[in-house]
């Protein structure tokens, strides 16, 4: 089983870099932001939080049943934070950016236009490791989200058992994009012989 891990690099960098640059953009939202507390120094950055975000991206993906996806579905759902970024920098913004469906959207379509066209497992990681995110977030009571920023800038309140529903259409995503991978794979061998 090999493992390319430029390539897991590559993409796990630029997943990051999209969210952080797409929070910036909530510095142009006056009403709506406020000053982002420092995640060094509030405590928001922990061990425990950096990893179980990484597991609940790796069971997404793993119906998968590719290290490479189930490697990037891990760090992808840790990497959603990136949009923390722009709180080291002290000023007033919208809060937590990279947790919206439109940054999920653009996500897959950069990843996908970056790192493979074809790649319909990629764009589906992108997207299911945001959801996987979110599940976890929801699970230990962080429940507002800007779901639709920058279109909605108000934040969408979930209930804490709703997490669930974000883990398990995280899950559904990655069934479904593998399933039509697996079939698009047997056509072509079908067409080749």
């Amino acid at each position: 089983m090999k493992i390319d891990i430029k390539f897991i690099i590559g993409a796990s960098a630029t997943y990051a870099i999209l969210s952080a640059a797409f929070s910036m953009i909530g510095i142009f939202f006056v009403p709506e932001r406020t000053l982002l507390p420092n995640p060094l120094t509030n405590g928001s950055l922990t061990v425990e939080e950096v990893v179980v975000h990484i597991i609940w991206g790796l069971v997404a993906c793993a119906v998968t049943l590719r290290l490479r996806y189930f490697l990037l579905g891990g760090l992808f759902a840790v990497l959603v934070d990136s949009d923390h970024l722009v709180n080291l920098l002290n000023i007033e913004a919208l809060s937590r950016m990279g947790h919206s469906m439109v940054f999920g959207i653009i996500s897959v379509a950069v990843i996908m236009l970056v790192f493979g066209r074809k790649d319909l497992l990629l764009g589906a990681t992108a997207f299911a490791a945001l959801l996987s995110h979110m599940s976890y977030d929801i699970f230990v009571g962080d429940t507002n989200f800007p779901l639709f920023t920058p279109f909605y800038n108000l934040a969408i309140p979930f209930h804490r058992a709703d997490w669930i529903f974000f883990e398990i259409a995280a899950v559904l995503i990655m069934i479904v994009a593998t399933m039509i991978v697996r079939r698009q794979l047997k056509r072509s061998k079908i067409i080749n012989t």
